[in-house]
């Protein structure tokens, strides 16, 4: 897991002359100066499950093409949005429940998983990743510090990073299917509902250790 320091309020691609503001007048309802860092801020609003320019742009009362003047497109933001959810993570800013703290953490990996699939060859092949054991460690002691002992805080992390990377290797393989049309041998594709959402196997793995808990 890669977390990265941001010039967060450095000025847009366009240049300063052409910005509303120095042209005297701005349009209505568009901030008086939008930010790398307020769109970072919006698109954690959104989600990052639910990422999407469009829905960004609403939270901010702009355009889309307004935000291209500050990031190159979805993934590139999907990327900023990942490393500031990260740096929580490293922070411990989450709250409520250890629940909670493994749903952000599965959200956050899978988005990654997608937006960049050359992630999962280096999970694969044992490549270390900048910063990955800080985030692990902190992320079992979030859940170990909201009631959940650390030996089963450690195996239902390990549990739910089985079925995250499982889920966004089908998904991964399930879009381009269906962007082909057709399998390896030229059928038309069918596929069935769920695959490549790891949010069935997510919510099995906490109900059993809830209950766990209750038997306790």
């Amino acid at each position: 897991m890669t977390v990265r320091s941001e010039q967060t309020t450095a000025m847009p691609l366009e240049s300063v002359e052409n910005l509303p503001e120095k042209r005297g007048k701005r349009a209505v309802g568009r901030p008086r100066r939008l930010t790398l860092d307020a769109i970072i801020n919006a698109a954690c609003k959104v989600g990052i499950e639910r990422l999407e320019l469009a829905a960004v742009a609403q939270e901010l009362n702009t355009g889309v093409a307004t935000l291209y003047g500050y990031i190159r497109g979805r993934d590139h933001l999907l990327e900023l949005v990942a490393d500031r959810l990260a740096s929580r993570a490293l922070a411990d800013t989450y709250a409520g429940t250890w629940q909670e703290v493994l749903r952000g953490h599965a959200a956050l990996c899978f988005a990654l998983f997608n937006s960049k699939p050359e992630m999962i060859g280096k999970l694969v092949g044992g490549e270390t990743m900048d910063r990955a054991a800080d985030y692990t460690a902190n992320i079992v002691s979030m859940m170990e510090r909201r009631g959940l002992p650390r030996g089963r805080a450690l195996e239902v992390y390990i549990e739910a990073n089985q079925a995250i990377i499982g889920a966004a290797i089908m998904f991964i393989q399930c879009r381009e299917l269906i962007e082909t049309g057709r399998d390896a041998e030229g059928r038309p594709v069918s596929l069935p509902n769920g695959l490549g959402d790891y949010r069935p196997s997510l919510d099995r793995i906490i109900r059993d250790y809830e209950l766990e808990q209750l038997k306790g």
